[in-house]
């Protein structure tokens, strides 16, 4: 299914890409047609013909540069929009279609050998122009070409006859190639979103954690070096806040891991729901989580009130019990802040301060937010045991 959707869109994209330089070459070509045999065909015919050509060049135009315009990515809409283009198409086919024998019928058979020129040529343009959707290409055949070889069937001639029987030849020949291209063009398309998809996939797995599909610390440390450069630029204060959930290694050890990896993505869902879009929610490994906090205000004592608030929001949502299989489980998380300028000017110092002031937490009891002070870093243990 994705890749039937893949291949439509594709399609679309390229029909409305080459549809102005067709329509145009076709409209050209119906002026100059039109001029040609305007002392053999009456000129009422002539006009009533050429103006209807040129009202639905004119619309498919219009709407092929709307659809440009106005792009979708819904399959649905572009199978509709793909629908449209080839009315269009089959329109302008039709129109050729009944000139040609309009010609044949009231024209000598030089008239008639260029008319077939025009639209051979016009043929042949659609199948390379088209060809990435069979159905237009073959339209443009059905109803631009087979017209013209069944009306030198009717006139008999000895000329017309042999020219019929070559008509059918190039039509054969044209389905041939319209399949071989459409066939080239799909697998082409495949190949190009195989290739995204891998490219994808490998950005994923090197930048978003596999379990939580949340930034991983490569990620996040991007992201908080271009958030300090702002937050220096624009003197918008942020800040980073490290998550660690008390006695997540009990849980492990008691329900298996698998029940441990079910807590952990519901973890990051719930602190998702917590944080605004700018700002980011990582985890770094294990049961540790960090939330970079960005365009806080410029004043400190304002700035520190809204993680205080964002904070006492995670610490809610985070207590809720968790449904854990058919087990509710209760988790509590220890959180440490720190805030940008005041407690680290890098990426590297301002985790390590975080981290020690969610060492803080864990030391007053778990399950509260403790604020980085520098005092903090002359009770931290050279080796912390596990959490």
């Amino acid at each position: 299914m994705k890749n039937k959707a893949a291949i439509e869109f594709a399609q679309l994209k390229h029909l409305l890409a080459v549809n102005d330089r067709t329509v145009l070459a076709s409209a050209v070509l119906a002026i100059m047609l039109a001029w040609i045999e305007s002392h053999l065909i009456p000129t009422h015919i002539l006009v009533i013909w050429l103006s209807v050509m040129l009202l639905v060049s004119i619309a498919r135009v219009a709407i092929s540069r709307y659809h440009i315009k106005h792009p979708t990515y819904h399959h649905e809409l572009i199978k509709e929009r793909l629908m449209i283009f080839r009315v269009g198409l089959m329109l302008s086919s039709i129109i050729w279609g009944v000139i040609s024998l309009v010609v044949i019928h009231h024209g000598l058979l030089e008239q008639q050998l260029f008319v077939s020129y025009v639209i051979a040529g016009l043929s042949a343009g659609a199948v390379v122009s088209y060809s990435i959707d069979r159905i237009s290409a073959m339209t443009y055949l059905v109803f631009a070409v087979l017209p013209t070889l069944f009306g030198f069937i009717w006139v008999g001639h000895e000329i017309s006859m042999p020219m019929a029987f070559a008509g059918f030849v190039y039509v054969a020949f044209s389905v041939y190639s319209i399949n071989s291209y459409h066939n080239s063009l799909v697998e082409s398309i495949l190949l190009r979103r195989q290739a995204v998809e891998r490219e994808e996939e490998i950005k994923r797995l090197a930048f978003y954690d596999v379990l939580t599909s949340l930034p991983n610390r490569r990620l996040l440390s991007d992201r908080l070096h271009h958030a300090l450069v702002m937050s220096r630029r624009s003197g918008r204060r942020g800040a980073l806040l490290f998550l660690d959930l008390d006695h997540f290694k009990m849980l492990n050890d008691t329900l298996g891991h698998s029940m441990g990896d079910l807590l952990l993505k519901q973890v990051a869902e719930r602190l998702k729901q917590c944080v605004r879009e700018s700002d980011t929610v990582a985890r770094l490994g294990g049961d540790e989580f960090v939330v970079m906090l960005e365009d806080l205000s410029e004043e400190r004592a304002i700035a520190t009130q809204e993680v205080e608030q964002i904070t006492n929001q995670i610490l809610e949502h985070l207590n809720v019990p968790y449904q854990l299989g058919e087990l509710e489980y209760i988790s509590t998380p220890s959180i440490g802040a720190a805030m940008f300028g005041d407690h680290g000017e890098s990426h590297d110092e301002l985790l390590k301060h975080a981290d020690i002031a969610m060492y803080q937490a864990k030391k007053s009891g778990r399950n509260v937010v403790r604020m980085f002070d520098f005092d903090m870093r002359a009770d931290v243990p050279i080796k912390r045991s596990a959490h």
